[in-house]
């Protein structure tokens, strides 16, 4: 303790509450089980794919096995892989036997993709393109054409109007994820927020603390220092993301991320300190551990219900969301990955969410001092607004 934090006590409060959940078992096992989940969740899927193997084929001459190979070089080097069978019947055995996903046996007219019972469609696609290729530049051949000149003018482009920032399986992935972050990580500290504010008064050190620092410095001592334990948390957490990413080649994945997490963090910082009051007025209407259940659940349903729209609502629905106070935290980053969002939107989403930030700190402040010394038995909210200023 020193003098600059007996000046501001708000600071000394701070750092009780991050050397205490330094210490606590629960807030490190959290923060593990949430490493791993972000360590499963970028490398798991790349080890997936790699572990896989390419498809086999079945084939019985050279000409299948060219075709194989063509489908395989236009997937990118290692999506087939050829399995040379005596002829045809011991081709289908090969099939029959589950040894292979399909053969490729010559037809009347070219050739026969053979499955069991059925042939995935990207394997019969992928054979069918690869086939019509390596009999064009053969046929090109015999006309004494080369492929480029057989193919002149064919080249097909695309291009988007309004290109998203990335393909829409990742960025749906991406924007569940970001908005997961935001509930998982205001839920998880604000019920110990809430819990660390009814163990004080259950014990009776907030009574010792109140004597001797105002009850608003116990309050924004509580939101800095979870907030900063938050921001830590995620830090690491990405960390992790990063390193994952990296590992599996997925690098590109940043490049278009990496913009919108200045945002998260914006959008972040301002919904969790909002909410951080909320919980901590939670903890002081309570006056036993049972009594959480009651007490937190307007915040629970404010975390869930904006949680559930930024990800299964609709276009229409999500773009209003993300201008709504906390619903915003969790849509408008979504937004900003899945979409082209003109600038103005997020700063002005930012603008109200501050506004709200305030709003609900000063009347989360007002609470909080109302209601922090009632130790008699659980308060309503509208009981806590009628009480008069002590």
């Amino acid at each position: 303790m020193n003098g600059k934090t007996l000046d501001r006590p708000w600071l000394l409060i701070a750092e009780r509450e991050i050397t205490t959940k330094l210490r606590d078992k629960t807030f490190i096992g959290s923060t593990l089980v949430m490493l791993l989940i972000g360590a499963v969740a970028t490398i798991l899927p790349a080890l997936i794919v790699g572990k896989s193997g390419p498809d086999k084929i079945a084939v019985i001459d050279d000409a299948a096995t060219r075709v194989v190979q063509q489908a395989s070089t236009t997937k990118g080097g290692k999506g087939y892989e050829t399995v040379r069978a005596a002829d045809r019947p011991a081709a289908e055995k090969l099939v029959t036997d589950g040894d292979v996903k399909a053969a490729l046996l010559p037809g009347t007219d070219g050739y026969i993709v053979l499955g069991k019972d059925k042939v995935d469609s990207g394997i019969e696609s992928g054979l069918r393109e690869a086939s019509a290729t390596v009999g064009t530049q053969a046929n090109a051949a015999k006309a004494g054409l080369t492929p480029a000149e057989l193919h002149a003018g064919t080249k097909v482009e695309l291009r988007l109007l309004k290109p998203g920032p990335l393909p829409d399986l990742v960025s749906h992935f991406v924007k569940i994820g970001l908005a997961l972050v935001f509930y998982m990580t205001a839920l998880g500290f604000g019920m110990m927020i809430a819990q660390s504010v009814v163990q004080e008064k259950e014990s009776r050190v907030v009574e010792i603390l109140a004597a001797s620092v105002p009850i608003r410095a116990l309050l924004w001592g509580k939101v800095l220092g979870n907030a900063v334990l938050a921001m830590g948390q995620i830090v690491v957490i990405a960390a992790t993301a990063l390193i994952g990413l990296l590992i599996t080649n997925q690098a590109g994945v940043l490049e278009v991320v990496a913009p919108v997490a200045g945002w998260f963090v914006i959008f972040f910082v301002l919904g969790f300190v909002a909410l951080a009051g909320l919980w901590a007025v939670a903890g002081s209407l309570a006056t036993r551990q049972e009594d959480l259940g009651s007490t937190t659940l307007p915040g629970q349903m404010i975390l869930m219900i904006p949680f559930f729209f930024s990800v299964f609502a609709g276009a229409s629905a999500t773009k209003i969301a993300s201008f709504v106070p906390i619903a915003s935290s969790m849509s408008m980053p979504g937004r900003m990955l899945t979409e082209d969002v003109p600038v103005w939107q997020p700063l002005l989403a930012i603008l109200f969410l501050l506004v709200a930030t305030v709003l609900i700190i000063r009347l989360g402040a007002r609470l909080y001092e109302r209601t922090l010394l009632q130790t008699g038995r659980r308060l309503g909210y509208r009981e806590a607004i009628a009480l008069k200023a002590s």
